[in-house]
């Protein structure tokens, strides 16, 4: 992403939407200063990077989206075909193309004259294709009706590299990586086939890494009969409003020492009639590791001609 093209873009949408309470060249004034100073240091050199957004930033998202809105108008309507289906997440494109190869393939090369440094490499599939973590494939039902559906995606790069059971950590947190992965699978899943075939892999992988095996089994029953994948669906038509009490966190680490004397100061400020309309959470942070230890953001100073080198690379 261009810097000059992110002010641009963001100061367009100012523009079409504006906002009298809203200080647009103050925010466009802040906005340019973090692009135009990233700079880091690396091995001794510092660095100033000259395109695109740092990673992390929280308005990188929307930046982005809004360099890409003429992307996304042009790509829909400015070529002599359009797409069934144009949906795009970032910097990943879905698709229905209703013309041949050949005319996608013109497609892709208007796509990538629309906006400088922007490339789009299309990969063509005609029964199933992968899409982040889903697969959308064609689904033909005993009448002869064609319709995509969805089943959960492993990239081969995917080492499922979960939370082991033995690691300390509390046991909510290990119920709550088995529950909200059979929810992911039921929500990308079309049918009870798919859901399961995507559970076997799961379940096969977790037992490996110390989960047990009825525990896997009765989360994955009660995740396909019990929980609602509508968004708009209420458990509860008319729920009581939660007391809008304060919040006192009692933070200690997390060893046996230390979650004891949690519980500990927990409960004594519970019976402390001062606190009764307070609510008393325990937190608990991590011990330094062996890895804090090893892993280091700077390197061990160098010979004096690493010096010579420049220090700043555009």
């Amino acid at each position: 992403m261009d810097l000059d093209r992110i002010l641009l873009s963001v100061n367009e949408a100012f523009l079409e939407h504006p906002d009298t309470s809203r200080s647009s060249g103050a925010i466009l004034r802040l906005l340019a200063l973090t692009p135009y100073n990233n700079d880091f240091e690396f091995d001794g050199l510092f660095f100033l990077q000259i395109c695109g957004v740092a990673m992390g930033r929280k308005y990188a998202p929307a930046t982005a989206n809004l360099y890409l809105k003429k992307f996304d108008k042009a790509a829909t309507h400015d070529f002599r075909i359009h797409p069934l289906l144009y949906s795009r997440f970032l910097d990943d494109i879905f698709g229905v193309w209703p013309g041949t190869l050949a005319k996608l393939l013109e497609y892709q090369t208007f796509l990538n004259t629309l906006i400088p440094g922007i490339k789009v490499t299309f990969t063509v599939r005609s029964h199933i294709i992968e899409f982040l973590d889903t697969q959308v494939y064609k689904h033909i039902d005993q009448h002869g009706n064609c319709t995509l559906q969805t089943k959960v995606f492993f990239k081969p790069t995917d080492t499922h590299q979960l939370l082991h059971r033995t690691s300390f950590h509390h046991t909510h947190t290990f119920q709550s990586i088995i529950n909200s992965q059979f929810i992911r699978f039921k929500h990308i899943s079309s049918c009870f086939h798919d859901y399961q075939q995507a559970s076997s892999i799961l379940i096969k992988i977790l037992q490996q890494r110390g989960y047990s095996l009825p525990k896997l089994l009765h989360f994955k029953r009660h995740i396909w009969h019990n929980y609602n994948t509508d968004p708009n669906h209420n458990t509860n038509p008319n729920p009581t409003p939660e007391p809008n009490n304060k919040l006192i966190p009692v933070i200690t680490y997390y060893d046996r020492h230390h979650a004891r004397l949690n519980r500990f100061w927990s409960s004594n400020i519970r019976a402390n009639p001062v606190f009764t309309e307070a609510r008393i959470v325990s937190a608990y942070r991590k011990h330094r590791n062996l890895r804090n230890f090893l892993v280091s953001g700077r390197f061990h100073s160098q010979p004096a001609e690493a010096n010579l080198r420049p220090s700043k690379a555009l």
